[in-house]
């Protein structure tokens, strides 16, 4: 008889989350079958849930034993409690990596109740083939905290500082931080915060929000001492487009020398990462009438000025240009000046050194 043919490999990588009143649960879908083909597109993905009073901590078995009781419980008490088919499937599978909210996990919880609530997932390939159970997967589910308020920003040339008010009935309660979210579509955000870990402070500098863009932010209450927290709902969401408004430095340390017929100019290099380069002004007076004459990139620090005529005093100042639409330019950098020696004149009648 022909080898009997086996549906999908488990799903792995499951993990669980708090967001607000919702459990959100994440997982990798398969890549081959249980004997190790490919496997079939997927019909459906079913998602199993087991409701328990929070257990005392320590209270749980552990080892295979203990896995295969668990394993039995679960079999015998969960309750699937959606079956993810066509365009809903679609929505909540990228990348093979599946994302489910449960909307509703404990609705009749009291406020100072905690239920165990624990996740599996199958999925069921075009032949009705079905996967073995997922890894069981518990989060320790209670009534969420309050988000914050007044989320505001303050952009500057290097950041965005975000700064908001921490709930005020969450204060003495339980250990909490903050997680930050942001992105370009409002209303939806990344599974990560761009935080690494809560922030104890009710404050947060965005060091990588580049120039022009709109981003909108959103800031989450987290309780608990490690993973998985707690989070809150979101905070009210605050859209952000930081502006290019901030000249380079002036640049300093120019120097000018009369040389061969030319005036050279010097200068120490800015260190602006949007630095576009430098613009060169001169003029015939110490203080006023300065005109540009040329432009140089940012990686130049001289300059050379050939069009002048000996016996006059010039006077150059430089500036500093970014890469921002319009340029931002600097202020003028010190004056400084010299001048070619004059022509040496020769007296009638007489002959030039050297000439017999």
């Amino acid at each position: 008889m022909p080898p009997l043919k086996r549906g999908p490999d488990r799903v792995t990588g499951v993990s669980l989350r708090q967001l607000g009143g919702r459990v959100v649960v994440t997982g990798v879908m398969p890549e081959r079958s249980q004997d190790g083909g490919a496997v079939l597109p997927l019909l459906e993905v079913r998602i199993f849930r087991l409701d328990r009073p929070a257990q005392a901590e320590g209270a749980s078995l552990t080892g295979k034993a203990a896995q295969r009781m668990a394993l039995r419980q679960f079999s015998r008490e969960a309750r699937r409690i959606a079956t993810l088919t066509g365009e809903m499937l679609a929505k909540s599978v990228a990348m093979r990596r599946l994302t489910f909210i449960d909307p509703d996990p404990a609705p009749s919880l009291a406020a100072t109740e905690s239920r165990d609530l624990t996740y599996a997932v199958t999925v069921v390939d075009t032949e009705k083939r079905s996967s073995p159970l997922s890894p069981l997967t518990t989060i320790r589910f209670s009534r969420p905290p309050l988000p914050p308020s007044n989320l505001e920003a303050e952009p500057s040339a290097t950041s965005i500082r975000l700064r908001w008010i921490p709930p005020s009935s969450q204060a003495g309660k339980e250990p909490y931080g903050y997680n930050i979210y942001r992105s370009e579509e409002e209303g939806s955000y990344p599974e990560h915060p761009l935080n690494e870990k809560p922030l104890p402070q009710p404050t947060f500098d965005d060091e990588h929000a580049p120039f022009g863009r709109t981003y909108y932010y959103v800031v989450r209450t987290v309780v608990g001492e490690k993973p998985p927290y707690r989070e809150s709902e979101d905070s009210t969401a605050l859209g952000v487009t930081p502006m290019d408004l901030y000249p380079p430095s002036v640049p300093t340390g120019l120097a000018v020398s009369a040389e061969g017929g030319v005036m050279k100019l010097y200068w120490f290099p800015n260190a602006e990462p949007d630095l576009a380069g430098y613009r060169i002004y001169r003029s015939g007076k110490e203080g006023e009438g300065f005109e540009q004459i040329g432009e140089v990139g940012p990686a130049e620090t001289d300059f050379v000025d050939r069009g002048v005529q000996p016996g006059v005093k010039y006077f150059y100042c430089i500036t500093a240009f970014d890469t921002a639409t319009p340029p931002n330019e600097s202020g003028r950098s010190m004056v400084h000046g010299d001048r070619l020696p004059p022509p040496t004149e020769t007296p009638a009648g007489s002959k030039p050194p050297g000439k017999g």
